[in-house]
C-alpha cells in the first residue's frame, strides 16, 4: 500500500467529526482503488506468462500435461478477475477517492460552495455522505447490469 504524502490530502487542522468522516473515508478508498489495481495486474499478468509457457511449451519437450494445466491456470485467474470485479472496482474507487481529496482541498481552502456556506463543516458532511452514496449506486446499477 502507497504511504500518502501530505501533499495527497491536506492537513485538515481540527478534530471535528466532519475532517475525521472524510479522513477515514478517503484512507479506505484509496486503499481499496491500491488493492484492486494490483490484484486486476497481477492476476493479468500471471495470465500472460502462463500465456507464454503455453507457446514456449509447444516449441520445446515438455510434459503433455503442462499446456492444459497452465490454461487452467489462466481460467482460474480470468474467474478470480471477474467474480471479484477487480477490473470494475479500481477505477470506482479512484474515483471516489479522488472526489473525497478534492471536497478536502476546497474544505480546507474555503472555496467553492465553502467559501459562503454558513457551516462549513456540516456541508463537508453531507458532501461526504453525498460522494459516498453516489459511490454506493453506481456499484448497486453495475451488479445489476451484470446480472442481466
Amino acid at each position: 500500500m502507497a504511504t500518502l504524502r501530505d501533499s495527497d490530502f491536506p492537513a485538515l487542522g481540527t478534530d471535528a467529526p466532519a475532517e475525521e468522516l472524510i479522513t477515514l473515508r478517503f484512507r479506505w478508498y484509496h486503499r481499496q482503488a491500491d488493492r484492486a489495481r494490483i490484484a486486476y495486474r497481477g492476476l493479468g499478468t500471471v495470465q500472460l506468462v502462463a500465456a507464454l509457457f503455453i507457446a514456449i511449451s509447444a516449441a520445446i519437450n515438455t510434459p503433455t500435461w503442462l499446456a492444459p494445466a497452465l490454461g487452467g491456470v489462466i481460467a482460474l485467474a480470468e474467474g478470480i478477475r471477474t467474480l471479484f470485479g477487480f477490473k470494475d472496482s479500481y477505477p470506482t474507487y479512484r474515483r471516489t477517492a479522488e472526489d473525497l481529496r478534492n471536497e478536502a482541498w476546497l474544505y480546507v481552502q474555503r472555496a467553492g460552495r465553502y467559501a459562503t456556506a454558513a457551516e462549513p463543516s456540516k456541508l463537508l458532511t453531507e458532501r461526504v455522505v453525498e460522494i459516498s452514496h453516489t459511490e454506493t449506486e453506481d456499484w448497486e446499477a453495475a451488479l445489476k447490469q451484470r446480472s442481466v
